[in-house]
């Protein structure tokens, strides 16, 4: 046999073997595949659970930022370096909490619960006829039945309110045998007073909101009015400051109170004139008046120096009031407008 015979036979034995490798890999590969294949049939299928997240909200429904719009801006503007750094093994910071279906579901039952304003008797006939509310009706669930029991209750208040406007004979609470003449909304539990005991109560308490009795309807009285045999009349009524106990070295039998210059005194319940009181001795003739010290001192604050107008502090109590309530939701909505929109 010659030598290229031999080189050719060689050759033909080489290529016989790689086929037969190349088979061999080739089977492996097809029964791997086929191995895949059963452990993928007889695996189970996990079905993700339904996640529920929650976002913190503000009282119209906007979604309300853990970190204010500045940190946000300069965290999307990081460092690319950084972004290129590996990452480490750090417990998630993200606000929004997971919890699951039954927990939610119990959950929005008891926060159902706390806001209705039905008995546990008319809460749980809700439940039974209704059966469980879905978590995105609960708002307007809750507005519809409160809307429904004001609708049925709104017609008992009304004629409540209308019948307590209503003049019926009564009699003196005071002291219980005249028949009433006036009412004082500021004298309550026991406001029905007779005419005397009108008097010797008013003269004392000269701001109280009084009404008349005898025209058949309430009939606000200003304090210069007072009711003698079922008629209007006017008196003089002073402005209720302190008075020094004495003015002089006499002795206080002497001293007389007598109305002096006429101003308005203005307060929560409106304006009226009444006049300034003025102290004299008989014995030795002094006098005394109040001036600005003295009604300032009696909770008045004067409209000049002069006081032709006094105004009880009261009413700048409630203005400041309304007016910090009013600038404290401008801030709030300002602050909103300013971080988060």
């Amino acid at each position: 046999m010659s030598d290229s015979e031999l080189q050719e036979q060689l050759m033909e034995l080489d290529k016989l073997v790689d086929d037969q490798e190349l088979n061999d890999e080739l089977q492996s590969l097809d029964d791997l595949i086929g191995e895949l294949q059963e452990e993928k049939e007889v695996a189970p299928v996990k079905t993700p659970e339904p996640r529920v997240r929650w976002r913190k909200r503000d009282i119209d429904g906007n979604i309300v930022y853990a970190r204010p719009r500045s940190s946000r801006n300069q965290s999307n503007k990081a460092d690319p370096i950084r972004k290129s750094d590996p990452p480490i093994n750090a417990p998630a910071t993200n606000c929004e909490v997971t919890f699951a279906p039954e927990a939610v579901e119990s959950f929005l039952q008891d926060l159902q619960h706390s806001l209705s304003n039905t008995s546990d008797d008319e809460a749980s006939s809700l439940e039974t006829s209704r059966g469980p509310l879905l978590a995105s009706s609960n708002w307007s669930t809750r507005q519809s039945l409160f809307s429904e029991r004001w609708r049925t209750e709104r017609p008992r208040l009304v004629n409540t309110a209308a019948a307590h406007e209503n003049v019926a004979t009564r009699i003196c609470q005071q002291c219980g045998s005249n028949p009433a003449a006036v009412r004082c909304s500021d004298c309550r539990p026991q406001p029905f007073f007779c005419a005397q005991c009108d008097v010797s109560m008013h003269t004392r308490h000269v701001l109280h909101n009084r009404d008349a009795m005898t025209a058949g309807s309430y009939q606000p009285l200003p304090p210069t009015t007072f009711v003698v045999d079922k008629a209007l009349s006017h008196c003089v009524r002073l402005v209720p400051v302190e008075i020094p106990y004495k003015i002089c070295d006499c002795s206080r039998e002497s001293l007389r109170v007598s109305p002096g210059k006429t101003v308005a005194v203005i307060t929560m319940n409106g304006r009226y004139d009444l006049s300034m009181p003025e102290l004299s001795c008989e014995a030795c003739q002094a006098t005394w008046a109040a001036g600005v010290g003295d009604l300032n001192l009696s909770d008045y604050w004067p409209a000049t120096l002069h006081f032709a107008t006094i105004y009880a502090t009261d009413v700048f109590f409630s203005f400041e009031e309304m007016n910090m309530s009013t600038l404290s939701q401008h801030y709030y909505y300002y602050y909103y407008y300013y971080y988060y929109s």
